[in-house]
């Protein structure tokens, strides 16, 4: 937040601004009114004098809304960045041994510590849940595509390809409901509890639920590139 110097330097700097446009009304005026010709050279001169001061003075004015701009930016910058230190600090503190989930996965998946070893399987696991699921997807699309069909599309199709269309519905059925079998065994630790078991077998600090959400979030990353090279090579 803006301390109470700023906002007063901010004020008198607006004020500063307004001051021209005031000297230089009356400096018209005092023009105007003089009816001879000498008059007027001198109420001339005393408007660019005017002019000069009020130049002189918006510049000032300028330079100082531009420093109190910057220094309320400042104070804010610098208090967002000093209070945001500390936590990440902390949470890293307390992460402890937990702080090694940021390995490569090519550790993840030939890491022979004991200490790891629960979380190497839900890794493991879960990136298994993932290819099943996704393969699931697959032949649920397909199915889709196929029930989906307009008596157009039907009627467009050959006599053979409209005879074939039941059997083809059947056997994608007969394979969604084994492959959802899959899915089913594939997700067999990969539940919250199963998480929060190997965290605490591997930490050397308590588990709380900041150090879970983190976790979760290395992990995820973990599991999609564990998933991504166990899908088969087309």
């Amino acid at each position: 937040m803006t301390n109470r110097k700023t906002v007063l330097a901010a004020l008198a700097a607006l004020a500063l601004l307004a001051s021209p446009a005031l000297a230089g009304a009356g400096g018209n005026g005092h023009s105007n009114g003089g009816g001879h010709s000498g008059g007027n050279g001198n109420g001339n001169g005393g408007a660019h004098g005017n002019s000069g001061a009020a130049h002189g003075k918006s510049s000032s004015a300028r330079g100082q809304v531009a420093k109190a701009t910057r220094d309320a930016t400042t104070t804010v910058d610098t208090k967002t960045k000093v209070s945001s230190l500390p936590k990440e600090k902390n949470l890293h503190a307390k992460l402890g041994r937990l702080n090694s989930l940021q390995r490569n996965v090519d550790a993840y998946m030939n890491s022979k510590s004991r200490k790891f070893a629960a979380l190497q399987a839900f890794v493991t696991q879960s990136a298994k849940a993932k290819v099943a699921q996704t393969q699931l997807d697959a032949l649920n699309s397909q199915l889709d595509a196929l029930t989906s069909l307009t008596p157009d599309q039907i009627a467009a199709m050959t006599p053979e390809e409209q005879a074939a269309l039941p059997g083809q519905i059947s056997a994608l059925q007969d394979q969604i409901d084994a492959q959802q079998e899959v899915v089913d065994a594939a997700a067999v630790g990969t539940d919250p509890a199963a998480l929060d078991a190997a965290l605490t077998d591997m930490a050397n600090k308590p588990v709380d639920a900041e150090v879970t959400a983190w976790a979760q979030g290395v992990l995820a990353g973990k599991i999609d590139e564990t998933a991504a090279a166990m899908q088969p090579t087309p």
